[in-house]
């Protein structure tokens, strides 16, 4: 548990500080706003397949997944912060993409392994510590940048981070990985690729109050830079006590009903915050979508890992998470293409309706072989 946790973190610092440090690299590299953007490209590009290939990986590697995976981010987090032209900075992004898709692929899977191993709940508690770890990370790297620390050692404080939770989760118990059964797999598949599907509108929604939650409040209710960045924080909050919560009292419902319900609560909360017509109301809806969108994919992460076989868990979970994922790939442009169009309240308001079909998808959940349920066991 400490190695998971640890991996959590270090990734939940590096996103967390990533956007802080980006307008010094760009100074730095006297990069144009077209020449970031057409590089930051790199990092979804290289994470799609490298999430795709970590789950046959992680079937031979087991264990040691996380670890590798893991300090392979640290060497990208270490790169980045060496590049001195487009060109490697490009090439470091691109390793950056891969190992952090890598990451996530190996950690949900190490979870699944886990829970099963142990017979204890672990998804919503782990994951529940990346998005504190980036409340935390956002104001720290800003508040280093100002007292003088460059983009570069900034990068390489958290590489050796990483580096140290790559340590922490080598695991020596192993997985116990039996055979898969393969006639079980083919009656699975179109259940399975359905749930992932109810993960990417989660993410969609997730990404939707990450990306433009403090453009909404500048825009639309005319906060000042400060007051916006309360918006992210207070919504990445509600995420990390959400899936605190759900750690703790998930066992009192069914995973079904948990992910039903907090897609309801999600929805409403990202209603409300769109139709807020100020920056307090704003901000209590959007931490009311962090605690109900919480425990939705963890949740439903978890109940896929117990519902197949062990020699078929980390394939299965790599690719529902990849599924999921191209819902927080696709939130930027589909927001931003809504609301140039009908305004970005308005699309928000959209999104919002997303909690509808992801409380819907939580039935789902029920076709699947029954596993324990909620919380810590």
């Amino acid at each position: 548990m400490p190695g998971l946790l640890a991996a959590a973190v270090s990734w939940g610092l590096f996103w967390g500080a990533w956007s802080a440090l980006l307008p010094g690299i760009k100074a730095e590299l006297s990069l144009t706003d077209q020449q970031l953007g057409l590089s930051l490209f790199a990092i979804p590009v290289a994470a799609v397949p490298a999430m795709l290939l970590t789950g046959p990986l992680a079937h031979r590697l087991a264990q040691y997944t996380l670890p590798v995976v893991t300090a392979l981010f640290g060497v990208s987090v270490l790169l980045v912060g060496l590049a001195r032209s487009q060109a490697a900075f490009v090439g470091a992004l691109l390793l950056l993409g891969a190992s952090s898709g890598g990451v996530e692929v190996g950690l949900n899977a190490t979870l699944g392994a886990q829970e099963a191993r142990d017979g204890r709940r672990l998804f919503n508690k782990v994951h529940a510590a990346t998005p504190l770890a980036m409340v935390v990370a956002a104001p720290a790297a800003g508040l280093a940048r100002y007292l003088g620390a460059s983009p570069q050692a900034v990068l390489t404080a958290v590489a050796v981070l990483v580096g140290l939770s790559a340590v922490l989760a080598i695991d020596g118990r192993g997985w116990e990985e039996p055979p898969p059964v393969a006639d079980r797999r083919r009656r699975m598949t179109g259940l399975l690729l359905a749930l992932g599907a109810v993960g990417a509108v989660a993410l969609l929604m997730e990404n939707s109050v990450e990306q433009w939650g403090a453009i909404h409040l500048v825009q639309q209710l005319g906060a000042g830079p400060l007051l916006a960045s309360f918006g992210p924080a207070a919504y990445m909050a509600g995420l990390s006590a959400g899936r605190m919560l759900a750690q703790w009292q998930g066992a009192r419902l069914s995973d079904g009903t948990l992910v039903s319900v907090g897609g309801a609560v999600g929805g409403a909360g990202l209603a409300v915050g769109a139709a807020a017509w100020n920056v307090p109301w704003a901000v209590a809806g959007y931490v009311v979508a962090g605690c109900g969108l919480a425990p939705v994919v963890p949740t439903l992460l978890s109940a896929v890992g117990r519902s197949v076989e062990p020699g078929r868990r980390a394939r299965t979970i790599s690719a529902v998470t990849t599924v999921s994922y191209a819902g927080f790939l696709a939130s930027p442009p589909l927001v931003g293409t809504l609301a140039g169009a009908v305004g970005l309240s308005t699309a928000l308001a959209a999104v919002a309706l997303g909690g509808v079909l992801v409380a819907a998808g939580g039935r789902l959940l029920g076709r699947l072989p029954a596993g324990p349920t909620g919380g810590d066991v």
